[in-house]
């Protein structure tokens, strides 16, 4: 998948809405941070984006009363279809009908024909969420907590140092660190939160929308999201027309 740095929409989205990219105090990065996440989401969840889509095989399991079912992969999002075969190898992969169910503890994909023991099932991954505050060398981080930090001066910096590369992103904690423990210094703590190449204008454009709406000016975010629509829309005409990827023809079994 082609990422981008958060650190260009960013840029980019301040300069839209009339803000200074060279003088980001922490509220302000903080405000579109979050609606880059609210867009992001936005974006991800609208569409059968084939970049975020996966297809894995699973193995029926059964409870104590006999029903059918199996357990997504864990950077599972939404199961978008259960088939019997592998769609992507086979034309005739056939729908199967299945049920979202909770058990409180797990999330389960119940199954209505519980004589298939394998089968295939379609998913959109997890969109990540945008949390972290500027990296810094004297905090303790967690498991599951977030920093924002530039990988180019391998500091946590908002504005670019001069004569390094600017890339920072969101990275998400696997394991306690120790103080001065970065996600360049000891990469096998971190895990980088990518984001999608495809949605980069439309976070921009989109959380200038929500900041002018924050700002009581409510006709001009109007006029904005009209743009953001715009190229969240270009997006999609490079997938189906320009890229040709149509989704392949899903067959219904009639004697089922």
């Amino acid at each position: 998948m082609r990422t981008t740095n958060f650190s260009q929409i960013l840029f980019e989205a301040l300069q839209v809405s009339g803000n200074d990219r060279y003088n980001i105090s922490k509220e302000t990065f903080g405000q579109f941070r979050d609606f880059c996440n609210s867009r992001l989401r936005e974006a991800w969840e609208g569409q059968e984006w084939q970049d975020l889509c996966r297809v894995a095989q699973f193995t029926t399991l059964y409870d104590a009363a006999g029903v059918g079912y199996f357990i997504p992969a864990t950077d599972c999002g939404e199961v978008l279809g259960v088939f019997n075969l592998n769609p992507l190898l086979s034309s005739r992969a056939v729908g199967m009908t299945y049920q979202l169910y909770d058990t409180g503890t797990e999330q389960r994909i119940v199954l209505e024909k519980t004589t298939i023991l394998e089968g295939w099932y379609y998913y959109r991954t997890k969109v990540p969420a945008l949390t972290g505050d500027l990296w810094d060398a004297n905090t303790v981080y967690y498991p599951n907590s977030q920093c924002y930090f530039d990988s180019g001066s391998g500091t946590g910096t908002y504005a670019p140092v001069l004569g390094k590369p600017h890339s920072a992103n969101f990275y998400t904690c696997l394991a306690v660190t120790s103080d001065g423990e970065s996600p360049t210094t000891h990469p096998a703590k971190w895990k980088l939160e990518p984001i999608p190449y495809i949605f980069a204008q439309f976070m921009v454009w989109g959380s200038c929308a929500n900041w002018l709406v924050s700002e009581s000016m409510f006709q001009e975010a109007l006029a904005v999201d009209a743009k953001a629509r715009q190229v969240l829309d270009e997006e999609i005409d490079k997938v189906v027309r320009q890229q040709n990827q149509t989704p392949k023809l899903k067959f219904t079994n009639p004697y089922r």
